[in-house]
C-alpha cells in the first residue's frame, strides 16, 4: 500500500470515528424532561392540652404540606347530660374563667405575629404558618366555674387557606396580605 492510501484510509478512519463519537454525544445530550408539578395541602388541626377539667395552650398547627393562613372560630356553649346544646348561654366570668393568649393588634404591640378577633366573629393568626409549624397561644386557659348539671363545651373550630398567591386569601376570606401580614376583613389587623 502506498503511503498515499495509507494518508486517505487513515483520514476516512478519523472521520468515521468523528462521526460516531458526534452521533454518541449528540445522542446523550438530547434527553426528555418530564416537569412533575405536585399539589400541596393544608391540613389545620387544633393543639392543646386538657388537664382536670381545663383547657390549656390552645394554639393551631399546619399539619399540611404548604404554608398556609389560619383562622379560628371559638364557640362556648352548655350541654346536658345527653350531649344536647342548651339554649342558655354560660357567661364568661360568672360560669367560666378564660384567660387569652397572644391575642392583639400585630402592628400595634410591633409583633410579628399574633391573634386579631375581626368583627366576622374569626379570630385571624396574622402571619403565614410553615408546614408542621403552629401559631402562637389563642387561649392560655378555660375553665367551668359552676356547672348546675351542665357541662362546659368550648369548641374551636379551624380553617385553613394557602398563603401564596396572595389572592387566594382574598378571595376566600375577603381578606389582603400587606407587607407578608394577614389583614382580617372588617377591621382587626
Amino acid at each position: 500500500m502506498t503511503k498515499r492510501k495509507r494518508i486517505v484510509a487513515l483520514l476516512v478512519g478519523v472521520l468515521l470515528l468523528a462521526g460516531v463519537v458526534g452521533t454518541f454525544a449528540w445522542l446523550s445530550v438530547t434527553g426528555v424532561l418530564v416537569n412533575e408539578f405536585g399539589f400541596g395541602s393544608v391540613a389545620p388541626s387544633v393543639d392543646e392540652t386538657l388537664k382536670d377539667n381545663v383547657k390549656r395552650d390552645v394554639s393551631v398547627k399546619n399539619t399540611g404540606s404548604a404554608p398556609a393562613y389560619l383562622r379560628v372560630a371559638v364557640d362556648i356553649y352548655w350541654q346536658d347530660k345527653d350531649g344536647a346544646r342548651l339554649w342558655d348561654e354560660p357567661v364568661a366570668g360568672t360560669d367560666y374563667t378564660i384567660e387569652w393568649g397572644d391575642k392583639g393588634d400585630a402592628s400595634a404591640t410591633n409583633r410579628p405575629s399574633s391573634w386579631v378577633l375581626a368583627s366576622d366573629g374569626f379570630y385571624y393568626w396574622t402571619s403565614s404558618v410553615k408546614p408542621l409549624d403552629k401559631t402562637g397561644v389563642l387561649i392560655k386557659s378555660v375553665s367551668e366555674k359552676k356547672a348546675d348539671g351542665k357541662n362546659l363545651v368550648v369548641d374551636i373550630s379551624t380553617q385553613a387557606i394557602q398563603s401564596t398567591p396572595d389572592d387566594a386569601v382574598t378571595e376566600a376570606w375577603n381578606c389582603t396580605v400587606k407587607d407578608g401580614v394577614l389583614v382580617s376583613p372588617h377591621g382587626g389587623a
